[in-house]
């Protein structure tokens, strides 16, 4: 599995609680390496607070291939484990050289981890979470393997239906706090929100998201103006978001840079050709620095609309008007100014526009 999981899942009980009132999850962790290997350390991290704080690293020796762990912590956490080899040992004759993030696991009750000998890992026992948690790595492994591949709509559809199967389990609110990252699509959220148990939905992690899962919603009712302004084009002719009143128009912020909004533009561009005459239009701003960066970007994608920026990157004075922290993101705003969508993409995007442009010019 890739580092970003680990990176992403980040939860424990809150500071202010007393030690007495904290609910503690015990762990204890067995390893076995091939004997033959010559690792000396074995190191596991795992986040250290709720909100996502700096990961601990609990370190032990690897004695005649075996180590150990055991503690315990507010709620179940996802770990990593690192095995660290010998300075002597010669890099070029361990199959472990190299490796990095050599078991993933819940740290939930008894674990007994082994090693063979290519350094791949399998897991014996663990509690519900450790469990969940080698579902998940079952589910995503057949979608990685299917003709479809990992696509970001596969991805949500995929972390969606493991959290109707698993709801209260903290494997599902891990999940889900990757698709909660930047804007937040209201409806693919709401859903997941919806199938949690209520002890989930009032867990730290979701606690903390929930404000803005509530925030996405505002975007969709029609009622919030958008903010009007104007920016210049690659040639300097000035571009106001007022001059198209009348349309629909997708504002849509994006870089360069940015390789998900780089993913993305091949849908944008499809969304445009299906409904470019049909009361619809779109208006890009980058948040690049560099004006050759981005016009190069704009003629490999090949996108049609007018782009404008400030070259201000992170700066950009749409981009803060908008409350625009993450880029991709864009907002759908109807022919009288209002805003009735964010974070459209994929799918949604196709959905949304379907639903307010087509059924009107039938």
């Amino acid at each position: 599995m890739k580092r970003y999981f680990a990176i992403l899942l980040a939860l424990s009980m809150l500071a202010s609680c007393k030690e007495k009132d904290i609910q503690k999850w015990d762990y204890s962790i067995s390893g076995q390496v091939p004997a033959d290997k010559n690792f000396e350390m074995a190191i596991m991290s795992y986040p250290s607070d709720e909100e996502g704080g700096p990961y601990d690293a609990d370190t032990t020796v690897v004695v005649d291939g075996k180590f150990s762990f055991e503690g315990n912590i507010a709620r179940p956490q996802l770990a990593e484990l690192n095995l660290i080899e010998k300075e002597e040992q010669e890099r070029e004759d361990n199959d472990f050289a190299g490796m990095a993030n050599v078991a993933l696991f819940y740290l939930d009750g008894t674990l007994n981890i082994t090693f063979n000998e290519k350094g791949m890992a399998s897991y014996e026992g663990g509690g519900e979470e450790q469990q969940a948690w080698l579902k998940w790595e079952e589910m995503s492994k057949s979608l990685a393997e299917s003709k479809g591949g990992v696509t970001l709509e596969a991805f949500q559809n995929l972390v969606g239906e493991f959290v109707d199967r698993y709801p209260d389990r903290y494997v599902s609110i891990d999940l889900m706090d990757i698709v909660t990252q930047g804007p937040i699509q209201y409806d693919l959220v709401a859903t997941m929100y919806d199938a949690l148990s209520e002890r989930m939905k009032n867990s730290a992690k979701v606690l903390a998201w929930k404000p803005a899962l509530d925030k996405a919603k505002t975007y969709l009712t029609g009622e919030l103006k958008a903010p009007v302004f104007t920016m210049n084009d690659p040639e300097g002719n000035p571009i106001a978001l007022e001059s198209y009143r009348g349309k629909y128009v997708l504002l849509d912020f994006w870089a360069s840079w940015c390789a998900p909004c780089r993913a993305e533009n091949p849908n944008v561009l499809a969304a445009y050709q299906n409904y470019e005459d049909s009361n619809f239009d779109i208006l890009a701003v980058s948040i690049d620095t560099d004006k050759e960066a981005w016009l190069k970007a704009v003629h490999e994608d090949q996108l049609p609309w007018k782009h404008i920026s400030d070259l201000k990157g992170s700066d950009n004075e749409a981009a803060k008007a908008y409350g625009v922290e993450a880029i991709p993101d864009n907002f759908l705003i109807n022919p009288e100014g209002f805003i009735v969508g964010r974070g459209l993409r994929g799918k949604a995007l196709h959905d949304k526009l379907n639903d307010l442009i087509s059924k009107k010019t039938k």
